[in-house]
């Protein structure tokens, strides 16, 4: 997926394009012109309100609308357009810039709500900046323009309009990337949010295709989380979910760490040992993933149990009695699913296009050479694999929320723990889980926070050594910052606050109940 600085970089060079090449039909290159300077505006409005727009950036939409003004003079000026086929140069970069629009209200629903952690990181002013910085680069790019129009036309009245563009926008430029020197470059790592929707591994799926398909699948994976951590979703995880997601992560872990040994074999003994130490640590994280799996196993999610232990047979007795009772199916929440296909995708990287987990043969792994063909240099590598413990740490993080909502239908086996006092029903197998189970639960999270971010820093320290700029990093980093300063503060807490005073003392209606009259 195009990133905000790659539509941006692709915005200028069909911009520089269109500069440099001479225009038949200037009435309908000044209309695309006009078309682009407004798209160009638009990104620069998409706040939500809680910054205020800088004068800078304000300043550079005042120009813009000059400029904007200027070039529907010019289209009265000049002939009627041609039937002709005009430059499609300038449609192309306004359909960047519409693409940079659509990439920053992907992190937004239609009310405004956030969507993913990213668009708290579009509501600081630096990141505003950032907008205003790379708009302003383009409206020098479309002065540019400008001025080649302007050279090119016969009519003195319309080469003086269009020089009037050419000075509005240049003012527009100078003055829009001197004002914006503490823009968050980070912001320009931000790509299109995914929903939350599986899209399976195929066995015709290119090799060298994994670590695009396997971002995505983080980004799903780093929505989920999201909403799991705020409420935004109807489907919330289950115990199975949970179980499930642990498991396939701690596999997709294993995976990537026999894929740096693999890659490990064909570099150099400086530039291998730090693919092994890699590996160590994403083997650390996968034992950590795998404990929060194995907490489950005496725990049972009676609204989805997909996961339990196994049962015996029923007896003669409850069969004729006729109550044996068909347990629930239930859908799989879909970040269950996506972990299970990014592991999927890992292993066509080290097995082949055609490994399934389900094989009961493992098949000889690839060459390193081979892999690090895919993956275009070890560093390269890093980077893609990068993606798996930055959105493994979201998800360790929203696992205990998703664990108190499930909360109310976990039952055990298990009665050691049990609080005393409780009577033991006869027959019944399962009773609800104790304070203390649930807390065995939720504490394996808070080791694999740690582990995911030994298992990032390693493979960022193997980019860095390659060479390879992960701008990706600097965004996550600002994220997991908000995430953690939420969590610390609580995730009620904002909810708590919206009550009214006069709701915090609700008492329950007295309902006055009147003597019934006797029928005669």
């Amino acid at each position: 997926m195009a990133t905000l600085d790659e539509l941006f970089d692709t915005a200028g060079d069909r911009l520089r394009t269109a500069a440099a090449t001479s225009s038949q039909d200037r009435a309908t290159t000044a209309g695309h012109l006009d078309r682009f300077l407004s798209t160009l505006a638009e990104p620069l409005g998409l706040g939500d309100g809680e910054v205020t727009q800088s004068s800078v950036t304000g300043d550079l939409v005042f120009h813009l609308g000059r400029a904007s003004d200027a070039l529907q003079s010019v289209q009265h000026l000049l002939p009627s357009p041609a039937a002709g086929p005009a430059q499609s140069h300038l449609l192309d970069a306004s359909a960047a810039v519409d693409a940079v629009r659509d990439v920053i209200q992907s992190h937004r629903g239609p009310d405004r709500t956030p969507l993913s952690a990213y668009a708290y990181a579009l509501t600081t002013g630096p990141a505003h900046h950032y907008l205003t910085r790379r708009c302003a680069e383009l409206a020098w790019g479309a002065a540019q323009v400008a001025s080649s129009l302007a050279r090119d036309t016969l009519d003195p009245s319309a080469g003086a309009a269009f020089a009037d563009v050419h000075r509005f926008l240049s003012e527009a430029s100078v003055f829009g990337r001197d004002g914006t020197r503490d823009a968050d470059t980070a912001i320009g790592a931000l790509s299109l949010m995914l929903p939350v929707y599986p899209v399976q591994a195929d066995s015709a799926d290119r090799t060298q295709d994994v670590p695009a398909h396997l971002a995505e699948d983080c980004d799903r994976l780093s929505r989920a989380a999201f909403e799991t951590l705020h409420h935004r979703s109807d489907h919330h995880m289950s115990g199975s979910d949970l179980q499930q997601l642990a498991r396939w992560t701690a596999m997709q872990r294993l995976l990537a760490g026999r894929v740096l040994l693999r890659a490990a074999e064909e570099l150099p003994d400086h530039s291998a040992a730090g693919l092994r130490q890699s590996a160590v640590t994403l083997r650390e994280s996968a034992q950590a993933w795998q404990k929060s799996a194995t907490a489950w196993h005496r725990i049972v999610d009676i609204a989805d149990p997909r996961s339990h232990p196994k049962l015996p047979a029923p007896s003669y007795e409850i069969v004729r009695r006729g109550e044996v009772v068909r347990l629930p199916q239930v859908l799989p929440h879909p970040s269950s699913v996506i972990a299970r296909t990014a592991a999927v995708r890992v292993g066509q990287l080290l097995y082949g296009a055609g490994w399934r987990p389900e094989a009961t043969t493992r098949p000889d792994p690839r060459d390193g050479a081979e892999i690090l063909a895919d993956t275009r240099g070890p560093g390269t590598l890093a980077a893609a694999l990068y993606r798996l413990p930055a959105t493994g740490w979201q998800l360790a993080l929203a696992a205990p929320q998703a664990v108190s909502q499930a909360r109310g239908g976990l039952v055990t086996d298990v009665f050691e723990q049990q609080a005393p006092g409780l009577p033991r029903v006869k027959n019944h197998r399962f009773r609800p889980i104790a304070p203390q189970q649930l807390e065995a639960l939720t504490a394996p999270y808070k080791a694999i926070l740690a582990t995911e971010q030994a298992s990032a820093a390693s493979l960022l320290d193997i980019a860095a050594q390659a060479g390879t700029p992960v701008p990706r990093a600097l965004l996550d980093a600002a994220a997991h910052r908000g995430l953690a300063t939420a969590a610390a503060q609580g995730w009620t807490k904002a909810r708590k606050t919206a009550v009214r005073a006069d709701q915090g003392q609700l008492r329950p209606p007295q309902v006055l109940v009147r003597p019934r009259r006797r029928s005669l």
